[in-house]
């Protein structure tokens, strides 16, 4: 039995740090997926790579249930391990702030909280592909592909915004989330296809690079469109980002 002083100091300890499910639950899936904040960026937005590593956490628990080898040496689950327990402990340290973190203006995206997560979940994420048979030649024509993207793509991406939406900061970067999650969705359906030998691995040499390529057009959108909106495009910035804001604003202006 506790004391009554001790009973009152674990009350309010408790009370303090217990969460309502619902609130904590859409919190989360505001942070993952869809801030509260017009504008803002979600984590798999900016990562959509980091997503496969809960499709892997999906896969493993399946294999633990039924029983089944799991397809991962000790060394390689060692380690994911170690990366799943940071990224867990950076939403654990957080806990609290969860339920109005994608409403936070520091969510764009975020930059206060969840962002030490970043890594240990790509790192996740990358090795899920590596775990479908992703190999070495695939991940050598996934870079071509994401180059050759990126020289083409990326210069359209950006007119086209500015076509739709440009003087809509907000518009932008939803048009570019929505791609980003319609190609997310299509290449965890096609993750599980090749787990299940439905589909080439591959596949995933062309699948990879363009979810590599949304998170590059919306650095665009914010890295230089946003600063059409504050003093001088921040001066922080080094010059030659400067300059580059200075032509883009000259032939876009807001």
């Amino acid at each position: 039995m506790l004391p009554s002083g001790s009973q009152g100091l674990l009350g309010t300890v408790t009370g303090h740090y217990a969460l309502r499910p619902d609130s904590f639950l859409s919190g989360l899936y505001g942070a993952f997926f869809e801030p509260a904040r017009a504008g803002a960026a979600a984590f798999f937005q900016v990562s959509p790579l980091s997503f496969f590593a809960l499709l892997l956490a999906g896969v493993i628990g399946y294999a633990l249930i039924r029983r089944r080898p799991l397809g991962i040496d000790s060394r390689d689950a060692r380690l994911l391990a170690f990366f799943a327990l940071a990224a867990v402990l950076v939403v654990l340290t957080y806990i609290r702030q969860i339920p109005g973190m994608s409403a936070d203006p520091g969510f764009i995206p975020d930059m206060r909280y969840l962002s030490p997560a970043y890594l240990p979940m790509l790192v996740i994420g990358v090795y899920a592909l590596k775990h479908a048979g992703l190999d070495g030649d695939g991940v050598r024509e996934a870079l071509r592909t994401l180059f050759w993207l990126a020289v083409i793509d990326l210069p359209l991406i950006f007119v086209v915004l500015q076509v739709i939406a440009g003087r809509d900061f907000g518009g932008q970067v939803t048009f570019v989330t929505t791609l980003t999650y319609i190609f997310l969705a299509g290449a965890a359906v096609l993750y599980i296809a090749v787990l299940a030998r439905r589909a080439s691995p591959r596949l995933f040499a062309y699948a990879v690079p363009v979810l590599m390529l949304f998170p590059l057009a919306w650095e665009l959108v914010v890295d230089f469109r946003f600063a059409t909106s504050c003093w001088e495009g921040y001066h922080f910035w080094i010059p030659m980002v400067q300059y580059v804001w200075y032509i883009q604003y000259a032939i876009f202006p807001f």
